[in-house]
This record gives C-alpha cells, sequence and structure tokens, in this order.
C-alpha cells in the first residue's frame, strides 16, 4: 500500500511553506494508505495561543485510542504546512460520504489538522493556505472540489470541525473549486465572504485582531504598489530619454506613446494618475 511521500512537493509547487517533520515519509499507523479518494478537513481545537501547539500531539497520537499519527498533514496559524505521516493516520473515525467506504475513511482520505479552537479564529494566512493546499492535493489526485470534506459531514452530529469558516464549507469548496478551475487567487467573492465573516465577529477579540492584520497588509500592499508604479513611470522616462536620444527621436513624444500604450493596456485604477507624462 503507497506511502504519500508526494505530499511536501505537491504543497511547494502550490507555492505553500512546507515543514518536513523527521520521519514523516514512513510514518503510518502500522501501513501505508489505499487508494485516497478524497481530503478530510479538521481543525485542532485546543489553545490559542502559539503557532502550531498541537504538532507533537498530532505525531504521537493517544494509545489505544488513536494511533500515531493522528493526521497526515497538519496547517499551523502562520499557513505553513507540515508532513507529519505518509502513511495511514488517525483521523477520521466512523462516517460516510459519497464515494468512500463506510467507516473506513483513514485509508481514503487524507487528514488535515488546521490549528484552530474551533471558534472561528483562523487567520488570514489559513484562510488563504487552507483551500490552496487542498486544492493542490485534489489536484494530484485528479479529484474534483466536492472530494473535499469537512470531518462534521464526515461525521454528522458528532464533529464540529472545521467551525468558523467563513461561508462554512461550502465556502471553502468554493475558493477550492476557483483554486482547480484557473489557479487564482481568492475571489472578489470569496474577499467580501471573507471581510463580511469578520465584520459579524468583532466582539471576538482573535476575529477583531486578524481584520487588522488583513487591513494593515491591505494598506501596505496598495502602497507598495503605488511605490512600484512610480518607480515604473520613472524608468520608463529614463528609458525613453535615452532611446529617443540615440535614435534621433522626440523623448516626449516617446513617452507618451509608451504611456498610451500602458493606459490602454492597464486596469483604469492604475493607469490613470499622472498618466505617466513628464
Amino acid at each position: 500500500m503507497p506511502y504519500l511521500t508526494w505530499m511536501a512537493d505537491v504543497l511547494r509547487d502550490a507555492g505553500l511553506r512546507v515543514v518536513e517533520v523527521d520521519g514523516w515519509q514512513s510514518r503510518g499507523n502500522r501501513r501505508g494508505m489505499s487508494d485516497v479518494r478524497g481530503v478530510l478537513l479538521h481543525h485542532t481545537g485546543g489553545s490559542g495561543a502559539g503557532n502550531f501547539p498541537a504538532l507533537n500531539y498530532l505525531i504521537q497520537g493517544e494509545l489505544p485510542a488513536k494511533p500515531p499519527p493522528v493526521a497526515n498533514l497538519g496547517l499551523a496559524r502562520d499557513g505553513t504546512w507540515y508532513t507529519i505521516g505518509a502513511g495511514l493516520a488517525s483521523h477520521a473515525g466512523r462516517g460516510k460520504w459519497p464515494g468512500i467506504p463506510t467507516d473506513n475513511g483513514n485509508p481514503h482520505l487524507i487528514g488535515v489538522e488546521a490549528q484552530s479552537t474551533g471558534k472561528g479564529d483562523w487567520t488570514p494566512e489559513q484562510l488563504e493556505s487552507y483551500p490552496r493546499g487542498v486544492a493542490a492535493l485534489l489536484r494530484h489526485l485528479g479529484l474534483p472540489a466536492d472530494r473535499a470534506i469537512a470531518h462534521k459531514e464526515w461525521r454528522p452530529g458528532d464533529k464540529i470541525d472545521p467551525a468558523g469558516w467563513p461561508g462554512d464549507i461550502n465556502g471553502f469548496r468554493d475558493t477550492v473549486r476557483a483554486y482547480l478551475e484557473d489557479d487564482m487567487p481568492l475571489s472578489d467573492q470569496d474577499i467580501y465572504r471573507i471581510w463580511d465573516f469578520k465584520a459579524h465577529e468583532l466582539n471576538n477579540p482573535a476575529a477583531v485582531h486578524s481584520a487588522a492584520v488583513w487591513l494593515v497588509g491591505a494598506n501596505m500592499g496598495a502602497w507598495q504598489a503605488e511605490k512600484q508604479l512610480v518607480g515604473l513611470r520613472t524608468a520608463v522616462e529614463k528609458l525613453a530619454e535615452a532611446v529617443g536620444s540615440a535614435q534621433g527621436v522626440n523623448p516626449d513624444d516617446l513617452k507618451k506613446a509608451i504611456s498610451d500604450a500602458i493606459a490602454e493596456a492597464a486596469p483604469p485604477a492604475l493607469a490613470a494618475p499622472g498618466n505617466g507624462e513628464g
């Protein structure tokens, strides 16, 4: 039976940070996996402090109830993925889902444990990294977005994870589907959903903190983009002057032609300020 030693490379190829836990390639509960038919989504519960305090538990398990490892993959609060076990992990428990053998999920489902208290305290990094990583796994397996399965769907009435995700599990799968279809970043709809979620959780200090991080990050990104645009315009002007001088062309005419071309190709909000004219 196979050990999923490809997981680290697949996640890295998706642009994600990966930490390979020592021995993960051969770690499994007595054996490897069977044919993988989906990814089962969990949250760890537990502490609201620290980046990934559940890691040791996920590696060591809890005998006899939870033979190690307790997950194949872990996701820290900073968006980093941890490869824990390439073989069979004790995470699914009894349950069912179309296309998965009833009460036998562990050999057929990659288990991902994301660090969260279960109270909706997802970080901005996790909101981006969790669905992106799941999409990368499903793409490698040739499986659709509906094979991203919540633990609470596998074991309804008994489990709640992953709790508090913006748009719930359907919102999660929508984002996974977007990655699978065109490998694009978060859509406007995803962003609005996340901000709506945060706006209704303003009595939650963790939500307020992560919303503030998003806001600061967005403003920093916009500021950096504007700096880059100013630098680009300056470089274009210098290049136009050099080319114009070398070719006997009026630099102002050349700068205007380049600026017009940029304005035609770029979104109005980016092309309009200054028009690139000296």
